[in-house]
């Protein structure tokens, strides 16, 4: 792959591998890491990559990076439930309350989920990005979403 074809297929991609790598590890600062990095070992192998769908590449690339980083640092168990004390003002923003209940799925569930409602992926995609079939992705699709309306019904009873 030549430069100017990486910085035409490769780095406009950047926001949405940051999206998809938060929405994995819950956390903005270790998703531009995790982004970067996988950014910076596809650009030192640029001449000698040669994929057919780049976007797919990448994407699998934040998704194993990220998940070595849930391995090396934490499980999801850990990850924050309640914001510092200077930014409680109150009741959630939707959109943080979806972040939190997230949070709180099960990580293929919250990869698929993402990749679907998010990012507009198809189910094929879905399937051939985390190399399983349509069939599981349509039932991880299912269980997260039942699950995820669980968890935010349980946010909003708690007014968490």
């Amino acid at each position: 792959m030549e430069q100017t074809e990486f910085d035409i297929r490769i780095v406009p991609l950047r926001d949405r591998l940051y999206r998809f790598a938060r929405t994995l590890l819950g956390r903005g600062d270790e998703a531009e890491d995790v982004v970067h990095d996988v950014l910076e070992r596809l650009w030192r192998r640029h001449e000698s990559l040669h994929v057919e769908n780049p976007e797919a590449f990448a994407m699998t690339a934040v998704r194993n990076a990220a998940v070595d980083h849930l391995r090396r640092s934490r499980t999801t168990e850990e990850l924050p439930l309640s914001l510092p004390a200077d930014e409680q003002t109150g009741a959630w923003s939707d959109r943080e309350m979806v972040r939190r209940a997230l949070a709180l799925l099960p990580l293929r569930q919250r990869e698929v989920l993402h990749l679907k409602e998010i990012e507009g992926y198809p189910t094929h995609e879905i399937a051939a990005l985390l190399t399983t079939d349509e069939a599981q992705v349509r039932v991880l699709l299912s269980r997260g979403r039942m699950r995820l309306r669980r968890e935010l019904e349980k946010l909003m009873n708690y007014g968490i």
